[in-house]
């Protein structure tokens, strides 16, 4: 018979262990990818978090309220030399895609969340990339803005022209 002591303890380590793996998985293979015509790039948590970060607090259309850190897309995109191309493609890990330009970008200021509350965004928790929209939270809550623009589990992101 196990002790209830024993039965905490054994439930701390399964949570301590798979808290770790999640970890682990995030920050050990690429989380996107990026391409163009000149460019096949893969980047791993730690290429997005050395880039320029942004935060926002505000609660999801989906649910969880919280602290969202990321880079700017824009900012993603010209540290490429990707940022004058009009066409960009998003695509997330279940085939969901959405079409962008830098018209979109520059009136949105689209953000590609990497971390919630200080942690990575764990592919369970729609991760380890969500692009989101701060500028349009609180409409999107709302109900007074789309959600089509949001995408979470992204996986590449495709400039065209």
């Amino acid at each position: 018979m196990v002790h209830l002591t024993e039965f905490r303890w054994l439930c701390c380590l399964l949570l301590f262990i798979t808290t770790t793996l999640v970890a682990d998985e995030v920050t050990q293979s690429p989380v996107l990818l990026i391409r163009s015509a000149e460019l096949e790039q893969k980047l791993w948590l730690h290429d997005l978090d050395n880039l320029p970060q942004q935060q926002a607090r505000f609660q999801a259309a989906w649910g969880p309220d919280g602290l969202w850190q990321g880079v700017y897309l824009h900012d993603l995109l010209a540290h490429f030399q990707l940022d004058g191309h009009q066409d960009i493609r998003l695509n997330a890990l279940n085939d969901y895609r959405i079409r962008i330009t830098q018209n979109d970008i520059a009136k949105g200021q689209p953000v590609l969340a990497t971390r919630f509350n200080g942690e990575p965004i764990p592919l369970e928790r729609n991760g380890p990339v969500i692009l989101i929209w701060p500028e349009q939270a609180q409409q999107a809550l709302d109900g007074t803005s789309p959600l089509a623009l949001w995408i979470w589990s992204l996986a590449e992101i495709r400039v065209l022209r």
